[in-house]
């Protein structure tokens, strides 16, 4: 059975930044998610997040389309809508944000949740690993 996970924004910072420790892992994933071997999913929220970072860190807007482009091509967007926002609210999560991610996770059945802020999604429904524990499982 092909997993299927929800891949937080850090992860795909770490992946398109090149940011140590976990870099490699998520180039991994990402691999993996492109040849079609895991299913990989993330959130609208996140979509315009990697945007937004990716802008605000001087990266060549050029390359920013083009690594944007990518995701849509082999991600799954998991779109948010007022019914996940609201459910988001009630999550005992620290930080709404990852509450919305997590509401996004559960919309879309997802197996794994991938993040380097594991502490920000305590008590989820669905396993949370960052990139390098995901990777060792596989």
């Amino acid at each position: 059975m092909t997993s299927k996970i929800f891949i937080d924004t850090n992860v795909f910072l770490d992946y398109f930044l090149i940011r140590e420790p976990h870099c490699e892992a998520s180039a991994i994933i990402m691999d993996k998610v492109a040849h079609g071997q895991i299913v990989g999913c993330t959130s609208s929220v996140s979509f315009c997040n990697i945007n937004y970072l990716l802008n605000r860190l001087d990266k060549n807007s050029r390359i920013v389309e083009k690594d944007l482009q990518f995701l849509l091509n082999i991600i799954q967007i998991v779109s948010v809508n007022g019914q996940m926002l609201g459910q988001a609210l009630f999550e005992v999560l620290p930080d709404y944000e990852d509450s919305v991610q997590y509401a996004s996770a559960l919309k879309a059945n997802c197996d794994f949740i991938i993040t380097t802020n594991k502490r920000h999604f305590s008590n989820c429904k669905i396993s949370v690993l960052n990139a390098s524990e995901f990777i060792s499982r596989i």
